[in-house]
């Protein structure tokens, strides 16, 4: 049995001040840790760049499989269409890529207006209310193992919901989280999320 835990904050409750203090901080001591935004006209080397880096930075992870290039390449056409590359980073330090954090905004606040009908004219519907989605789903965010004490995850924090809250957005929900993942649990925390979900998995040997 695992569970897999769900926060969620606001920009009400977001400690911008505490970030930008730490953010400071990391650029006046010479680190040369940044955080940049995906580069959509290299799509397709952004998309590797980030399935190496998934690769590496969750093979450690309880149920961590590595993604194959078909399984990468077809995730990539699907979330291609609603990427925000300001809401999808990738962290370096001194040019290397070391992490990514990838946050969409949440489409369900437009998708369920559709009534599930598409057509005749729930495209239109769709687009109109995707101007007014108001939050983001932090889908993920990893750190390869070496640096994982650098505060790089703190500009993240900072950089993924000041681009958010510049976007419009009001709210963050970050899922999922392993239960016994500390450092993203203390991360959570930092951020003044709450948590409001438990997903919990259960295991079931299969006797042939």
């Amino acid at each position: 049995m695992k569970d897999l835990l769900g926060f969620r904050g606001t920009v009400k409750g977001f400690p911008v001040e505490r970030l930008e203090q730490l953010a400071r901080r990391f650029s006046r001591s010479g680190t040369g840790m940044s955080v940049r935004g995906l580069r959509m006209s290299r799509f397709n080397e952004e998309v590797e760049l980030i399935r190496q880096l998934y690769n590496s930075a969750w093979e450690k992870n309880w149920g961590f499989v590595p993604m194959t290039d078909a399984e990468v390449d077809h995730m990539a056409k699907q979330l291609k269409p609603v990427v925000d590359p300001e809401l999808a980073l990738i962290g370096e330090m001194n040019g290397e890529p070391i992490g990514f954090a990838l946050a969409l905004p949440d489409v369900n606040q437009a998708i369920r207006h559709l009534n599930g009908r598409l057509f005749p004219f729930g495209i239109a519907k769709l687009l109109w209310h995707m101007r007014r989605i108001d939050g983001v789903r932090i889908i993920t965010l990893g750190l390869k193992e070496e640096y994982r004490q650098t505060g790089l995850a703190s500009l993240f924090y900072r950089e993924v919901f000041m681009r958010a809250m510049r976007g419009g957005h009001t709210w963050g929900e970050s899922s999922w989280i392993l239960e016994d993942n500390m450092q993203m649990l203390g991360g959570a925390e930092k951020m003044k999320f709450v948590l409001y979900k438990t997903y919990r998995l259960y295991e079931k040997a299969l006797v042939s």
